[in-house]
């Protein structure tokens, strides 16, 4: 769009201006103005794109505002409109530095005068730019010449010296104002044919590039040179002198090198890149898969249930498909929570003292089924006087658990796998071999990093995500030990081997008590209020609770919360963290700050899908006493219930 500026007082005139613009095609903004100083006001911003003015203004002329416009804004363009303008006086303007004039008695040339005001305009422009732009190249040539850590040397035909930089000086010795217009000296009288041969041919419009020549210095030594010749050609396109680039062949080869050198390295990363970004991608494949799988069977099963096209003898079966892969796919979710807090350095390790044979024991029972479905006999090597091991009780079981899943899973039908645990030299170890598929060389080397599988293809035939080796390894060296894997080679089994330090020289004579039997109305005369923004949630918490015995009041908000602690006093709250518009830290906070009778003392747990390490610190810091993460196990929420509400 045209912004153009017009000096006129008859407002008659200045819209049929603007018609005769906008049925010519010209997309303009025309602002109207009178007076000089509202013309000296709007030339400030030079921004105009064209001047169109009357000859006679009130107190002010036509010819005034052209040398207004001349002293302040020659590069716009300024045409003079008017109906008493002579040619005489039109010449004069046009001498003094007026674009054009158009006389109202001829509106016709209007727009042909604009349009090629503005055509010139910006031709003169645009001619502007251009030596502008070919003055900075120059600049910037000449300053590049100057600064180049390569000497550059332009010469004529006959070999005179036309050009020769600070760089040539620095080589050759010669300053600039001793060889310029003089035959170049440089050239030894052996070497002098090879050059002039190669001079012919670039003359003849050839490029010639890294070309060996001994050359001679000022001081008459001589040193090993790399140059290259181009030809530079006249405004007719022939050759008619050339430019010679010299450096030190040292020089040469130290970047060669350097530049070698980096060119692997770039190789590397971006190999390095491709194999995390292919990995990644590997993963994040399985991750669906795994996720999807088990949600599928619990789905259709639940669908099949709901739906009462399922007969009464297969809802257990159901059921425990449900319970399975739901557990199943809680445990895929506590993997990915694990790696995420390994990653952010948040994982939490409480230190006790732990008894590794009755870690080792009970993970053999809870995983028995898994080995006699497959046949596979579990062989138990433990030295029962070994020390007990300072540590996270939960975070070892976790690591054998890991170890002796995995043995089981890659091991075929009628296979068998060992456990061994002795104390060797202050450190106690654990093996855990089986008779296996076994693990390549290739593989064996990145078995415990991160969303790393022997096989990710859609064909395996093993699920998982991939994470528990890597799992593993973090909490084994977070406990001080290490990890080893070894295999003699794919299809003959594999050893897994662990070592801790030990940090306990007694062994903990405490007795591991078996939990009692369970019972209903566990949670009889116990007042409970659940609070949860999600319907689902709060009914499975309340049937949960209400099948022991407890007294609930449910509520889907904060405000909702506050609203039944008028008329119900629970012994004990039961919220979720995250809620829309407020959420359960705010909650539990104002129910701290609430007298004794009203509920200000009762017992709180945080049941919440934040499982990382802030958020459980952050629950307990506000006012709650237990943090557990969704999905939450029916018997630890009961038994969480009683110890709080026993207290």
């Amino acid at each position: 769009m045209l912004h153009i500026l017009l000096l006129e007082d008859d407002s008659a005139d200045s819209e049929l201006i603007r018609a005769t613009l906008k049925n010519g095609g010209i997309n303009c903004e025309l602002k109207q103005i009178e007076t000089r100083n509202d013309f000296l006001a709007e030339l400030q911003s030079c921004n105009w794109d064209l001047i169109l003015s009357d000859y006679l203004l009130p107190q002010f002329d036509g010819i005034s505002a052209l040398k207004i416009a001349q002293e302040t804004c020659p590069d716009i363009p300024f045409i003079l409109v008017s109906g008493v303008l002579g040619e005489e006086r039109a010449i004069e303007a046009l001498k003094d530095g007026a674009t054009d004039y158009v006389l109202k008695q001829r509106f016709e040339r209007l727009l042909p005068s604009v349009l090629r005001a503005i055509r010139d305009s910006q031709e003169r422009q645009e001619l502007k730019r251009t030596e502008e732009s070919l003055r900075q190249t120059d600049d910037m040539l000449r300053a590049v010449v100057d600064a180049s850590p390569v000497a550059i040397i332009t010469l004529s035909s006959d070999y005179q010296v036309l050009t020769w930089n600070k760089t040539a000086e620095e080589i050759y010795g010669w300053k600039a104002f001793e060889i310029l217009h003089q035959p170049l000296p440089i050239v030894p009288e052996k070497s002098q044919n090879a050059f002039r041969g190669c001079v012919e041919r670039v003359l003849q419009n050839q490029t010639l590039k890294n070309l060996e020549f001994r050359h001679r210095r000022k001081d008459n030594s001589e040193v090993d040179i790399n140059i290259s010749l181009a030809p530079i050609h006249d405004c007719q396109g022939d050759s008619c002198c050339f430019i010679m680039t010299a450096v030190d062949i040292t020089l040469s080869k130290q970047v060669e090198a350097e530049r070698r050198v980096l060119l692997q390295g770039e190789r590397k990363a971006r190999a390095d890149a491709e194999k995390a970004s292919r990995i990644k991608d590997e993963f994040l494949a399985i991750v669906s898969h795994e996720l999807r799988t088990p949600l599928n069977a619990i789905l259709g099963w639940t669908k099949l249930i709901s739906s009462g096209r399922i007969k009464q003898d297969r809802i257990e079966q159901a059921l425990e498909v449900i319970d399975r892969n739901a557990s199943l796919q809680a445990q895929l979710i506590e993997d990915l929570l694990d790696i995420s807090r390994i990653i952010r350095g948040k994982i939490h390790l409480e230190s006790n003292s732990v008894d590794l044979n009755k870690v080792i024991r009970d993970t053999v029972e809870t995983l028995g089924l898994a080995s006699e479905a497959k046949s596979i006999n579990v062989e138990l090597n433990l030295d029962e006087n070994i020390r007990n091991l300072a540590g996270d009780s939960n975070r070892l079981s976790q690591i054998i658990w890991n170890l002796l899943s995995n043995a089981i899973k890659f091991t075929p039908e009628g296979g068998s796998v060992e456990i061994s645990l002795e104390e060797l030299d202050s450190t106690i170890q654990i093996r855990v071999s089986d008779t296996g598929i076994g693990i390549s060389s290739d593989f064996l080397a990145s078995i415990f990093e991160y969303f790393r599988q022997v096989d990710s293809s859609t064909t395996r035939s093993k699920g998982g995500l991939g994470l528990g080796l890597a799992i593993t390894r973090h909490l084994v060296e977070a406990h001080g030990g290490t990890i080893t894997a070894e295999s003699p080679g794919e299809e003959q089994g594999s050893t897994f081997t662990v070592i801790f330090p030990v940090k306990s020289s007694h062994i903990n004579s405490e007795k591991f008590l078996e939990p009692d039997e369970k019972t209903d109305n566990q949670l009889y005369g116990i007042k409970a209020l659940v609070v949860d923004d999600e319907p689902d949630a709060r009914e499975l918490l309340a049937f949960i609770l209400e099948q022991q015995g407890a007294e609930i009041e449910l509520a889907g908000s904060v405000k909702e919360a506050l609203s039944k602690l008028n008329n119900f006093v629970p012994d004990i709250l039961i919220s979720d963290i995250g809620m829309p518009e407020e959420d359960g830290i705010s909650l539990v906070k104002k129910i701290r700050r609430l007298p004794y009778n009203q509920g200000g003392n009762m017992a709180a747990i945080a049941l919440t899908a934040f499982a990382a390490e802030e958020h459980r610190k952050q629950s307990l810091n506000a006012g709650f006493q237990m943090h557990l993460t969704k999905p939450v196990d029916t018997d630890d929420l009961i038994e969480a219930v009683i110890n709080l509400t026993s207290q």
